[in-house]
């Protein structure tokens, strides 16, 4: 089953950061670019996630895995800076990424 997520990223002011927010769970991209914060809003079964590339052309993940329970998954990047990242939700199977939120403008999926 495919989840369906809405397209609700917001692009914040300077000094505020980066940040995407839909049903399921958000992501927050700190205005440094140096770190990032997923939250899985709900124990339900449903994995949130973050998919994001630095300016070194890295791609990683990082996912809270304990949905519900307050903590948000972090990760920090030291060379370098966060260009593009996208928020994902999904069962074990299939899944979804809202469209990815451009930083630098260079990269994208």
């Amino acid at each position: 089953m495919i989840i369906m997520l809405s397209m609700t990223s917001t692009a914040s002011a300077k000094g505020i950061g980066w940040r995407d927010v839909q049903l399921y769970g958000s992501v927050k991209v700190s205005s440094d670019r140096k770190h990032i914060k997923v939250c899985d809003r709900l124990d339900d079964g449903i994995e949130v996630w973050a998919e994001y590339k630095t300016s070194y052309l890295l791609t990683h993940t990082v996912r809270d895995e304990k949905g519900g329970d307050g903590a948000c998954a972090k990760d920090s990047v030291f060379w370098g800076h966060i260009t593009v990242f996208k928020l994902c939700a999904g069962y074990s199977g299939p899944n979804q990424c809202n469209r990815d939120i451009q930083i630098s403008p260079t990269l994208s999926w």
